[in-house]
C-alpha cells in the first residue's frame, strides 16, 4: 500500500439535524427512558412472586384455598395403590408400567385458576390432565398424545434434570388451567410412572400470587429508543469521526506506523501467526499474548488480517481457546469478533485514506443497507427474546456468543469499506475461510488414521475433528465444500485449480467420514444441483459446461463408491424406516416443537432455552430415549421456538435479501468468470446448509452463523467489487 497521503485537513464541522430527524430524537429519548425505568422496576426483587401459602387438609376446593394431598376432596384409583400423606401423594410401579398410568387422581374444584405443585428432577415421568373432559388449557396439547382413556389431555413431565437438589426433586407450582368465568369444574390426573418421586404435592385454586410484570417490553422500548437516537445522530456522528480523524493527534499517533509497515505487513503477519501458533500448541499464554498483540498492531493499518485470521479459526472454536493470562484463556470468537470491531474502528480514525475506491464512494447497495438492517433488527429482537426467556442466563450467553456476535462480525467487515485494499480483501477472507476448513478437515482425516476421538455410532466410526459431535463438523465443511467445488468446476485451469483440487478432495474425505446423513443425502445434493443448475443458466460454453458436468459425475460416483463398504450398517439399513430409530423420533420431536412454536407465537422460549421447555413440558412419552435436545432440529422450528413469529420473519427477510443478492451478482454484467464462479459456490453453500438444516441445525451456533454473515459479506464484495476481482484470479 502506498503511503498516506498528506492532504489539507477539512473543515471541522458537524451536519446538522435533518428536518425529519428534529421530531426523532424526542420521542427516542422518551422511550429509551420509558424503557428504562420499566426494567428498574421490573428488575431482580420485582420479579421473585411471594410465597403461596401453606398447604392444609380441606374438605372442598374453593377460592383460595391451598390443599395438601392428603385432604378428604381427592379420589385415588390407581393399580397398585398410593402412599398419601401430607407431604404428597406418590404412586406405586403398576403391573406394567408402559401401558398402564401408575395412578389416578380425580377431584372438583371451585374457582378460576388450578395449580399443581409437583415434583421436578431427574427422572423420567409425567402426568395427562383434564379438566370438565377437556385438555387443561395451561398445559401443552400435543394432537396425538392422549391418556389412558383415548382422550387429548394437557400434558406435562418431571424431568427437570437442573432441578434436582440433593434432597431429591425440588418442588415448583405450575398453573394447568384458567377459566374466566370461574364456577365448578372436575379435573382428571393422570401420574405415568414416577413411583418414589412423589410427584404430587399440593394442589391450589386462586391462591398462587400474580406473576410478576414481564421485562421484555422494558427492553424493547430501551432499543427502540436507542435505535431512534443513533438514526437522529448518526450524520453527526459520523461527521464527528471525520473530525477526529483529521486532528493533529491522529496525525502524531499515525508515526507509530512507519512506511514498510503501512505497504508490506506480510512479514510481521507471517511472525504474529507464527507466534499465535506456537503458543496455542505448547499453551504459551505469553507468545499467544505476543502473537496476538502484534497481529493487532498491523490490523490498525490492516484490519482485514485480522478478520482473515478469525475466518481461518472459526472451526476451532469449540476446542481451542486463546491462553492470554496466567491460568486463563478467552473464547478465540469472543476475542475474534471485539478486537475485529475495535481495529476497524481505530482504523478508520488513523488510517484515514486519501483515496477510496469509487463504488465506496456512492455507498452501500438498497439491498445490502436492507439486509443489515434486517441483522441490526434480529439481533435486538433475540435480545428482547432473551430478557422473556425462563432460563435468563443461558438466554443471554447464546445471544452473546450466536447473535450479538453475528452483527458486531458484520459491522467489522463493513468496516472494510473504508480500507482502499478493500477489493483485494474478500479474497483474502475467502481463502483465509477455505483453508481453516481444510485443517480442521485434515485433523479428522489424521483421527481416522490414528483411531483416535472417533465416534462409534450404528455400525460406522464418525471423525469429529475438534467439535464435540460429527454432525457440527459436516455441518461446517458442507458450506466450504460447496464453495470450493464451484471455484474447482468454474475457474479456468491454472495453479490455482490444483489447489482447490486438494482443497476439496480434504474437505469431502472428511465431511463422508463424519456420516452424517443430513450432510450425505440433503446438503451435498442440494450443493450439486445448484451447481449443476448453474452450469446450465450461465452463459457458460457447451464444451465447459460437458467439463464440468463430467466433472460432477465423477464426483458423485467417487461418493458412490465411498460409501458403498457401509451401506449395510445400521447407520444405513434404516435411513428411511419411520417407524423406529431416528427417524421416528424426529418426527416426534418436530411434533412436540411445532406445538411449542404455537404456545409461544410471539417471543418464542428464548435462544438456548429450548432444551429446558422440551424436556419439561414437550418430551412426549414416545421420545423419551432422547430427552436433551436443544434445538428442534429444523430451522424454522428452530427460529420461531427460538425467537417467535417476528424472529422467523426477520430470518426469513435476512436470508431472502442475501440469497437475492447472490442472484444479482449471477447476473451482473460487470461480474467475471470469477466473481460469477464465487456467487455459484456461495450460492450452492445456502442450498446446502438450509437443505442439511431442514432435519439439523442450521444456524444457532457461533461459528455457523459468522459463516452465513460472511457468506453474505462476500456477496456484498462480489456485487460491488465485480470490476476489481475480474482482473485478479481467485
Amino acid at each position: 500500500m502506498a503511503p498516506m497521503a498528506t492532504d489539507s485537513p477539512r473543515p471541522r464541522t458537524f451536519v446538522p439535524l435533518a428536518d425529519g430527524r428534529r421530531w426523532l430524537w424526542p420521542l427516542a429519548l422518551i422511550a429509551l427512558l420509558a424503557g428504562s425505568a420499566w426494567l428498574w422496576l421490573s428488575g431482580p426483587a420485582a420479579s421473585v412472586p411471594p410465597a403461596a401459602p401453606t398447604p392444609q387438609p380441606v374438605e372442598r376446593l374453593y377460592s383460595g384455598t391451598v390443599a395438601t394431598m392428603d385432604s378428604p376432596a381427592f379420589h385415588y384409583t390407581a393399580p397398585a395403590g398410593w402412599y398419601v400423606n401430607r407431604q404428597g401423594a406418590d404412586p406405586a410401579e403398576p403391573p406394567d408400567p408402559w401401558t398402564m398410568p401408575a395412578g389416578v387422581v380425580e377431584f372438583e374444584y371451585q374457582g378460576h385458576e388450578l395449580a399443581l405443585q409437583i415434583a421436578m428432577g431427574d427422572y423420567w415421568g409425567y402426568l395427562f390432565a383434564t379438566v370438565d373432559g377437556q385438555p387443561a388449557n395451561l398445559l401443552p396439547a400435543i394432537p396425538g398424545n392422549r391418556n389412558s382413556l383415548g382422550e387429548l389431555a394437557g400434558y406435562h413431565t418431571f424431568y427437570a434434570p437442573e432441578a434436582q437438589g440433593t434432597a431429591g426433586p425440588s418442588p415448583r407450582w405450575i398453573r394447568i388451567h384458567r377459566d374466566a368465568a370461574g364456577g365448578s369444574h372436575r379435573v382428571r390426573l393422570e401420574i405415568w410412572r414416577s413411583w418414589g418421586q412423589v410427584p404430587l404435592r399440593a394442589v391450589a385454586v386462586d391462591a398462587l400470587p400474580a406473576p410478576p410484570p414481564p421485562r421484555w417490553p422494558g427492553m424493547a422500548l430501551v432499543l427502540l429508543g436507542g435505535w431512534g437516537l443513533l438514526l437522529a445522530f448518526g450524520p453527526r456522528l459520523r461527521s464527528g469521526t471525520e473530525v477526529i480523524a483529521h486532528g493533529r493527534a491522529v496525525q502524531h499517533l499515525q508515526r507509530l506506523w512507519p512506511g514498510w509497515v503501512r505497504r508490506n505487513p506480510w512479514p510481521l503477519a507471517a511472525m504474529a501467526w507464527a507466534a499465535l501458533a506456537t503458543g496455542l500448541l505448547a499453551q504459551g499464554w505469553w507468545l499467544c499474548l505476543a502473537g496476538l498483540a502484534l497481529l493487532a498492531y498491523i490490523a490498525v493499518w490492516h484490519p482485514v488480517l485480522w478478520l482473515a485470521t478469525l475466518a481461518f479459526g472459526l472451526p476451532f472454536y469449540f476446542g481451542v481457546n486463546l491462553p492470554l493470562l496466567p491460568h486463563r484463556a478467552l473464547g478465540l470468537i469472543d476475542v475474534g469478533v471485539l478486537g475485529g470491531v475495535v481495529l476497524t474502528v481505530a482504523h478508520s480514525l488513523l488510517a484515514r485514506p486519501a483515496t477510496r475506491p469509487a463504488q465506496l464512494q456512492g455507498g452501500l447497495a438498497p439491498w445490502q443497507r436492507r439486509q443489515q438492517w434486517l441483522l441490526a433488527a434480529l439481533v435486538s429482537w433475540a435480545l428482547v427474546s432473551a430478557v422473556a426467556a425462563a432460563h435468563g442466563g443461558v438466554a443471554l450467553r447464546e445471544w452473546r456468543t450466536v447473535f450479538l456476535a453475528a452483527g458486531l462480525f458484520a459491522l467489522a467487515l463493513q468496516g472494510l469499506r473504508h480500507d482502499p485494499t478493500w477489493p483485494t480483501s474478500a479474497r483474502l477472507l475467502l481463502v483465509a475461510w477455505l483453508a481453516g476448513s481444510t485443517v480442521v478437515a485434515a485433523i479428522g482425516l489424521g483421527q481416522y488414521v490414528a483411531d483416535a476421538q472417533l465416534i462409534q455410532a450404528e455400525g460406522v466410526q464418525r471423525i469429529r475433528s475438534l467439535y464435540g459431535s460429527p454432525n457440527n463438523l459436516a455441518l461446517y465443511l458442507e458450506r466450504s465444500l460447496a464453495v470450493t467445488l464451484a471455484l474447482l468446476l468454474f475457474t479456468r485451469r491454472g495453479r490455482l485449480w490444483v489447489v482447490w483440487a486438494i482443497l476439496a478432495g480434504v474437505q469431502g474425505a472428511a465431511l463422508l467420514l463424519t456420516f452424517s446423513k443430513g450432510a450425505i443425502f440433503l446438503g451435498l445434493p442440494a450443493a450439486l444441483v445448484t451447481l449443476a443448475l448453474a452450469a446450465y443458466g450461465q452463459r457458460v460454453p457447451p464444451g465447459q459446461r460437458r467439463r464440468i458436468l463430467a466433472w460432477m459425475a465423477g464426483i458423485c460416483l467417487l461418493m458412490a463408491l465411498a460409501l458403498t463398504p457401509f451401506l449395510h450398517t445400521a447407520r444405513f439399513q434404516g435411513l428411511l424406516d419411520l417407524r423406529q430409530g431416528t427417524g421416528y423420533l424426529r418426527l416426534q420431536l418436530w411434533r412436540s416443537a411445532w406445538q411449542m412454536a404455537l404456545d409461544h407465537p410471539l417471543l418464542g422460549v428464548g435462544p438456548d432455552n429450548f432444551l429446558y421447555s422440551y424436556r419439561s413440558q414437550y418430551l412426549l412419552p414416545t421420545a423419551w430415549q432422547e430427552p436433551d435436545l436443544n434445538h428442534p432440529h429444523n430451522w424454522i422450528l428452530d427460529w420461531w421456538t427460538r425467537l417467535g413469529l417476528p424472529g422467523l420473519a426477520l430470518a426469513l427477510g435476512y436470508f431472502g435479501v442475501g440469497v437475492a443478492g447472490l442472484w444479482r451478482s449471477l447476473r451482473a454484467r460487470s461480474a467475471g468468470g470469477e466473481t460469477k464462479a464465487l456467487a455459484t459456490g456461495l450460492l450452492a453453500a445456502v442450498a446446502a446448509g438450509l437443505a442439511h438444516g431442514l432435519i439439523d441445525a442450521s444456524y444457532a451456533l457461533p461459528d455457523l452463523m459468522l459463516v452465513w454473515v460472511l457468506i453474505f459479506y462476500l456477496v456484498q464484495s462480489g456485487v460491488n467489487t465485480a470490476a476489481e476481482i475480474k482482473r485478479h484470479s481467485l
